[in-house]
C-alpha cells in the first residue's frame, strides 16, 4: 500500500512506538519525541497519553520521559512465540553457547536491517550487547551480510538508496565492496564481521535457507580478544551443524509465524 493511502492517525501511533523502541534506555521527553517525529506536541500528547493508559508506553513522572510499556513487550513475545520452530531454534542456540561460550543470535532481514529475534547470552562478563527486538543496518553486521547474501547490486541500491553509512571506522561504505563480499558468502556460506557495527566485537554467521532463498541467519559474536584461529574453527563448525539441522527442519515446517 502506498504511503499516501495509509491511515494518518494510525501511522502516527506506529511512528511513536517505533521511535521509542529505537530510543535510548532512559526514553524520550514529549519535546524530544515531537522533534524526532517532526510533529506538534499538541497532536502527540493525546497519543502518548492514551498509549500510557493502555500500558503500551510508560511515563517516568520524575524525568518526564516515555518508554515502551509492558503491553508492547507482551505483544512482541506473542509474535516470537508464533513460530513452530522456536523451541528447535533456541535449542540449537543453547547448544552453541554451551560449546563455545560466546553469544549466539538468530535474526531476519527487515527493510535492509537485521531484526534480532533471539539471543542466547555468553556467560562471560565481556560480551555482545545487542538485544532481541533491536535493528541494525544489515551491511554492517556479519549476520546481516549472511541475510543479504544472494542479493544483486541493484537490489542493494534499492535497499540503501542513501548509500552505506559508517557505524564504525571499519564499516563497509562501498556498494561494490559489499557486493563482492556477498558473492563470497553466497559461494562459501560464511559471513564475517570485524568491528564493523560495534568496536571490539567480531562475528561469524551463516544464512538459513529454504527453497533456495535466505529466510534467516544465525551468528556467534565475541570480543576481538577472544577471537583466535581455534575459536574461529569451532565457531564455524557449530554454525554449520546448526544450519544443516535447521534447514532440514524447515523443509516441511510452517515458519511464516516469524518470517
Amino acid at each position: 500500500m502506498p504511503n499516501e493511502e495509509l491511515h494518518r492517525a494510525t501511522k502516527r501511533v506506529i511512528d511513536t512506538l517505533e521511535q521509542l523502541t529505537a530510543a535510548p534506555a532512559q526514553g524520550m521527553t514529549l519535546t524530544e519525541l515531537a522533534s524526532a517525529l517532526k510533529a506538534p506536541k499538541s497532536s502527540l500528547f493525546p497519543i502518548v497519553h492514551t498509549l500510557c493508559e493502555l500500558h503500551m508506553l510508560s511515563l517516568n513522572s520524575d524525568t518526564g520521559r516515555y518508554c515502551i510499556g509492558y503491553k508492547a513487550y507482551e505483544i512482541g513475545n506473542v509474535y516470537l512465540r508464533r513460530g513452530g520452530l522456536t523451541t528447535d531454534i533456541q535449542t540449537q542456540m543453547h547448544t552453541i553457547v554451551e560449546a563455545c561460550g560466546e553469544t549466539c543470535y538468530f535474526a531476519q532481514l527487515v527493510e535492509g536491517d537485521v531484526f534480532y529475534l533471539y539471543k542466547v547470552d555468553s556467560t562471560e562478563p565481556v560480551r555482545s550487547v545487542v538485544s532481541p527486538g533491536q535493528r541494525l543496518p544489515a551491511y554492517a553486521t556479519g549476520i546481516g551480510k549472511a541475510l543479504l547474501s544472494g542479493k544483486s547490486k541493484d537490489e542493494l541500491k534499492r535497499l540503501y538508496p542513501d548509500g552505506l553509512k559508517a557505524l564504525t571506522p571499519n564499516t563497509i561504505t562501498d556498494i561494490d565492496r559489499l557486493s563482492y563480499q556477498l558473492d563470497e558468502i553466497q559461494r562459501n556460506g560464511l559471513a564475517f564481521e570485524c568491528e564493523e557495527s560495534t568496536q571490539y566485537i567480531r562475528c561469524v554467521a551463516v544464512p538459513i535457507r529454504r527453497d533456495g532463498g535466505v529466510i534467516a541467519a544465525m551468528s556467534i559474536a565475541m570480543p576481538v580478544f577472544r577471537y583466535d584461529p581455534e575459536k574461529e574453527a569451532l565457531t564455524i563448525r557449530l554454525l554449520r551443524e546448526a544450519q544443516l539441522r535447521l534447514e532440514k527442519l524447515l523443509k516441511n515446517a510452517d515458519f511464516n509465524g516469524i518470517m
